[in-house]
């Protein structure tokens, strides 16, 4: 009886939450629709063009009444943009005056549409188009007050019904927390495998969003390619790129405002070298994706190959994480939020920009993310392991994987300092699981790839630059003198506060998410680009790190708060390094990112153990998946979000476009 009240139950919440949605859809999305319905459409200009001013000005129109809806169509020669502006006067303003410009996109119909809210009644409307330098805009017809379709959006629908339904089975008692994770049970493998899937297709999607980026232009972005010709004919000397002689001759070759100033060529973004130009970024990619790439099909990989393969073994690395660590030290968690947090991982903003951005600089990037992931999820499983076999493979592939991090960003090699919590400490030192009589097979299998790697990597560097240990950090002919940085605790401390504390920017514009800028009176070169906000304070999802601070600390047990406290230390100094070494951008929160969202994995995990309840399950699981969602929405932001010179709005217009369309009514 009980189970057949709690299934009608669903039953009534679903057919409820289903026709909200479907009300939202139609008279909330819709608003506009609905807006101007009980007013007469009218043309107020045709047939016009831009002129050589780059403007077009259609003639005044005298309404004298009320005015909802302005709709423009066009086509624009060269370019695919126009940008319109309605100008009017109206009860409240005797002068006339402009609206914001808004933009119209060729081939995205409805952005010629816009509401516009005058003071009551108009009286002269006329509306103005611009375009850019070498542009011509065809204006076919401006109309006001037109009665715009009902445009029912099955995905904005869907979204909807899919949160609504989520947020109810959160704030209720439901089969989303009585369902614990069973590694056993077939349907729960299936449909993990069905999300990892579903992850893997929308992974390619965001590759291969940014238009530009496949295309990569830039001749600095084919310095891997370059690589693999130069490998191909012995050597890890660019050979197709050869320095120009006053290059040589230049006392201080890293000063590149003086190389610009007086007209020496250089290669910017190479690492230069006693004359000579090296691929400036690790090893590994090359090894792993470029030059095998270039061996079998006879030309060069693109970049953003490289970085989806890169993002399909971050995805399974996050998995084996998430899976290792429950089978481990987790007594019993709630199914659906094991997928919620894996889902939360792999589209953690700063991994979707990594994956959106995928130029050759996010490629050893992505590539050490990936390794860090796929190394720990190895060991996890490992340690878990009955089979020695099983456990000698996963603990050789994991260092492996973790050591391959030297050859792509060597200062998240920090992070493998998490082994000797669990390896050694973790039962105390005289019940280690490594560096003992009866584990020398497990040490040797977890230190060999180390060992293995480090030759590789240490031939790679003594190969360029003479030293082993020379990753050629400073030998790069980038925007400032990188071998004269130097420490500096002011220039620290505010760039810690920009990668870990500042506040995002939001406004109510699509895509909502702005640049944030780096302001401050810092006496000295200060080297930023651009970030959306300090990492711990931005994204959600990093909530029970703060829940941990100052609430669950004293509750964890030894495992968990040595684990955290270390990954949460390497992410500062991983932070700091990049700070000092190099500046602030968002790419290089990248960096330490991995190290905060494993300390946020952990820490949830700790909360939601049903098996052991420190903390209130039913507030934290609540937080825990309201996290889960709001950091899925940064993400989005941070995906379609205009702060530099490369993104969706100037490189994909038409997906740009047609996903604000969502989020116009």
């Amino acid at each position: 009886m009980a189970k057949k009240i709690l299934k009608n139950k669903y039953i009534v919440a679903t057919v409820i939450i289903l026709l909200i949605s479907i009300l939202l859809e139609i008279f909330g999305f819709n608003f506009s629709s609905w807006r101007a319905c009980d007013l007469k459409t009218q043309v107020i200009a045709q047939n016009g063009v831009t002129d050589d001013s780059l403007y077009y000005y259609s003639e005044e129109f005298t309404v004298d009444g009320p005015v909802r809806n302005v709709d423009v169509r066009l086509e624009v020669e060269n370019h695919e943009m126009a940008y319109v502006t309605v100008l009017l006067t109206d009860e409240g303003d005797q002068y006339e005056y402009p609206t914001p410009e808004y933009a119209v996109c060729n081939g995205v119909l409805s952005t010629g549409f816009s509401n516009i809210y005058p003071f009551d009644d108009v009286h002269t409307i006329r509306v103005g188009v611009r375009v850019l330098e070498g542009c011509v805009a065809y204006i076919d017809s401006v109309s006001i007050n037109v009665h715009k379709p009902v445009d029912f959006k099955f995905i904005r629908f869907l979204i909807v019904f899919v949160v609504l339904m989520f947020g109810y089975l959160i704030w209720t008692p439901s089969a989303i927390h009585d369902i614990y994770y069973d590694e056993k049970k077939l349907w729960q493998n299936v449909l993990t495998i069905v999300v990892i899937v579903g992850l893997l297709v929308l992974g390619r999607k965001i590759a291969t969003s940014d238009l530009l980026i496949l295309d990569s232009p830039w001749p600095h972005h084919k310095q891997y390619q370059e690589l693999a010709h130069s490998i191909q004919m012995g050597t890890v000397e660019l050979v197709d790129n050869v320095a120009d002689s006053r290059l040589i001759e230049k006392e201080n070759p890293y000063d590149t405002i003086a190389l610009m100033a007086e007209g020496i060529p250089y290669s910017m973004d190479y690492a230069y070298y006693n004359g000579k130009y090296y691929e400036y970024f690790g090893i590994v990619p090359e090894l792993l994706f470029y030059y095998p790439y270039y061996i079998l099909k006879g030309y060069d990989l693109p970049n953003y190959k490289a970085v989806y393969g890169f993002f399909v073994i971050f995805v399974v690395g996050v998995f084996l994480t998430t899976s290792g660590w429950i089978k481990r030290y987790v007594k019993s968690i709630p199914y659906f939020f094991f997928l919620a947090i894996n889902v939360a991982t792999v589209l953690c903003a700063n991994f979707v920009y990594l994956t959106a951005r995928a130029d050759i600089y996010n490629v050893p990037i992505i590539g050490a993310v990936a390794c860090t992931f796929m190394g720990i999820g190895l060991w996890l499983h490992g340690m878990s392991a009955q089979k020695k076999v099983i456990k000698l493979l996963t603990y050789g592939f994991g260092s492996f994987s973790m050591a391959l991090v030297a050859g792509c960003r060597p200062q998240l090699l920090l992070i493998s300092v998490i082994a000797i919590v669990w390896f050694v400490f973790e039962g105390g030192i005289k019940n280690r699981k490594l560096f003992a009589k009866n584990s020398i097979f497990e040490t040797i299998a977890f230190c060999v790839p180390y060992v293995l790697v480090a030759i590789v990597v240490g031939w790679y560097n003594y190969a360029r630059f003479g030293n082993v240990f020379d990753f050629g950090a400073t030998y790069s002919l980038t925007t400032n003198d990188m071998n004269h940085r130097g420490f500096n605790f002011s220039r620290l401390i505010r760039s810690l506060y920009c990668f870990l504390f500042q506040p995002a920017t939001i406004n109510t514009d699509f895509p909502f998410l702005q640049s944030s800028t780096v302001t401050g009176n810092y006496m000295g070169r200060f080297m930023s680009e651009y970030t959306y906000g300090g990492i711990l304070v931005a994204n959600a999802f990093f909530a029970s790190i703060w829940l941990w601070l100052f609430k669950g600390i004293k509750k964890a047990d030894k495992v968990v708060k040595s684990s955290v406290t270390i990954l949460l230390v390497s992410a500062v100094v991983i932070a700091a390094f990049d700070a000092n070494a190099a500046g602030v951008l968002y790419r290089y929160t990248c960096d330490f990112a991995p190290a905060f969202v494993l300390a946020s994995i952990v820490l949830w995990m700790m909360y939601l153990d049903r098996g052991r309840v420190l903390i209130d399950y039913s507030i934290t699981s609540k937080i825990a998946y309201v996290c889960v969602l709001l950091s899925l929405a940064y993400s989005m932001m941070v995906f379609l979000a205009t702060g530099s010179s490369v993104n969706l709005s100037e490189d994909n217009r038409q997906l740009f476009y047609n996903i604000a369309a969502y989020f116009r009514w």
